[in-house]
């Protein structure tokens, strides 16, 4: 059967690396049939079966029409040239996709001189140059292209780019203004007008089209290397420092300089989805992933497990993309598979535990995060959420040690704090309190919990009423909620102002009743009869507020046979 590979319009990514390889000799053309160079398959014994066989028969198909053992229904010569050029052509993009350079440019090449007037094998012949460092044969074979397409716009963004990595940014603004002009705010073409102004020491211009791609599309974090050194160049040494911080290194020149800026090119979006490969599939998946495209990166894990089902990574990378959207019952099956492969996947773990703690099964969680954070220390998230779920479930010294061991984090810092204080040891939280505020001034959850300790710790040496008046007062100006107007009572009543007390313990419950948080008042009436009797606040948290009890809701039907 002949092999078909069908072309959609999607979208990939600028830049696919770079390999350099010796290219074959030019071939010449006679006055009769093209002089074709040979052709053999390549060792392929490194792909995957699935890719061998795609390949394989690629390959048979080619020799069948070379050989006359292929009867085709075509009985001019013109049409027997044109399934000859199909059939090159098709096994190079195989090749291509596989990185097999040399013959995939044989192929390319004897399906240019098959076929001249098709575009796609000088395009694809390119890439292939491209790919091998070949820079002027990549412009000569961009070029005949667009003679073919001149509207095409990956043609003109690339034949740009080629010209700009050549040292020739001269020769590329033309091409990339006609780019511009058929096809207005591409981010691509904007992109490579900027690199080529940057290039020309053009800064302001550089900066005006470098700005106009990233508002494209913020998240291409290669755009800022280029604008930095073009605000570097202008002297505003504040911008360049921001966008240099955030531009990860030098990555805005060469032929990765697009990896992360989108360009339509439909030709070389069949290439990448050519081969049936559970890595061409995860990579496919991958990039879907980080467009947010979760249906669309399901589909193509699932086909990666489909053709690896025994690769844990392949049914891990399935499991975490079905969880985030949603279907958790089919989320754990996946990962519960990767572990049965692979039991030391500690990525797997740690997911399964977040699942699980979700469906309110805490004793598993705790030991899917155990295993995680066993096989792989510095996973942070799983040492935060076993802590967590530790002190949830009240066993508050083993907590601690798994929020020290990520102490940083601002969460572990407040984790840590909050299992002192349930233990008792409120001058020790009261310290872990204070350390959080200056390394995290933004949190407004560390003023606010230290304010509690200082005004209603039952030990004497650590309350401190005046300061926490200040913590308070300080919240209350842009936070008012039903804790802030409560710790504002505790406050007050440690300073013995009992009658303002009441009216702010008063107006808390007022907002926990307007919420819909009926229980939640009546829990405040506990402290509000004791200011009413004169009486100060001893306890800064009741034993069933969220601030003890972290975690996410708990759905206990979330792995039900009905739910997906």
């Amino acid at each position: 059967m002949r092999l078909r590979i069908g072309i959609g319009l999607v979208f990939v990514l600028l830049g696919l690396g770079s390999r350099v390889a010796l290219p074959a000799g030019l071939l010449q053309v006679t006055d009769g049939d093209p002089v074709l160079a040979p052709v053999e398959l390549p060792d392929v014994t490194r792909m995957h079966v699935a890719v061998q066989e795609q390949l394989s028969e690629a390959y048979t198909w080619l020799r069948a029409l070379e050989t006359g053992v292929a009867v085709t229904e075509r009985p001019s010569d013109r049409g027997r040239h044109a399934e000859r050029s199909a059939a090159y052509g098709e096994l190079g993009m195989l090749l291509l996709a596989g990185e097999y350079l040399q013959v995939a440019e044989r192929c390319f090449l004897n399906a240019r001189l098959l076929a001249p007037g098709e575009f796609r094998w000088p395009y694809y012949l390119a890439h292939v140059f491209m790919k091998q460092g070949d820079l002027p044969r990549a412009v000569e074979q961009f070029g005949y292209a667009r003679r073919l397409q001149p509207n095409d716009l990956a043609v003109l963004v690339w034949l740009g780019h080629v010209y700009i990595d050549l040292g020739l940014p001269e020769a590329a603004e033309p091409v990339l203004a006609e780019a511009l002009s058929r096809h207005p705010g591409n981010q691509a073409s904007l992109f490579q007008m900027g690199r080529a102004a940057l290039a020309t020491e053009d800064y302001t211009r550089a900066a005006e089209h470098l700005e106009a791609a990233l508002n494209v599309n913020p998240a291409a974090a290669v755009i800022h290397y280029p604008l930095g050194m073009a605000y570097r160049g202008l002297g505003d040494l504040d911008r360049a420092r921001d966008h240099l911080d955030q531009s990860g290194g030098r990555a805005g020149a060469g032929y990765a300089a697009g990896a992360a800026v989108t360009l339509p090119d439909p030709l070389m979006a069949a290439v990448n989805t050519a081969l049936r490969s559970p890595q061409a599939h995860r990579d496919l998946g991958l990039q879907a992933s980080e467009r947010g495209d979760w249906p669309e990166a399901a589909r193509q894990f699932r086909e990666a497990v489909d053709l690896a089902p025994a690769n844990p990574a392949m049914r891990f990378n399935l499991g975490l993309v079905l969880n985030l959207m949603g279907a958790s019952r089919a989320a754990h099956d996946e990962l519960e598979a990767a572990l049965r492969l692979d039991p030391e996947l500690a990525a797997a773990s740690y997911t399964l535990g977040t699942i699980l703690e979700r469906t309110g099964r805490d004793a598993e969680a705790i030991e899917r995060y155990t295993v995680a954070v066993t096989h792989d220390p510095n996973l942070s998230g799983a040492h935060l959420r076993l802590a967590d779920a530790l002190r949830r479930t009240g066993q508050l010294d083993a907590s601690l040690s798994f929020y020290r061991r990520v102490v940083d984090h601002e969460e572990a810092r407040f984790g840590e704090a909050m299992a002192l204080a349930r233990l008792g040891r409120y001058g020790e939280a009261r310290e872990r309190l204070s350390v959080g505020m200056d390394h995290h001034p933004e949190q407004p959850a560390f003023p606010l919990a230290l304010a509690r300790v200082l005004a209603a710790a039952p030990v004497d040496e650590v309350r401190d009423g005046s300061r926490a008046l200040d913590l308070v007062l300080a919240l209350a100006e842009d936070h008012k909620t039903a804790a802030v107007a409560e710790t504002m009572a505790m406050a007050l009543a440690e300073l013995r102002l009992f009658s303002q007390a009441v009216e702010w313990q008063r107006f808390a419950m007022g907002l926990a009743t307007d919420a819909a948080l009926p229980s939640v008042a009546q829990g405040m009436s506990i402290n509000l009869t004791r200011y009413l009797q004169d009486l100060p606040a001893r306890t800064p948290w009741r034993d069933d507020e969220p601030e003890y009890h972290p975690g996410p809701p708990v759905d206990r039907t979330l792995l039900d046979p009905s739910r997906p």
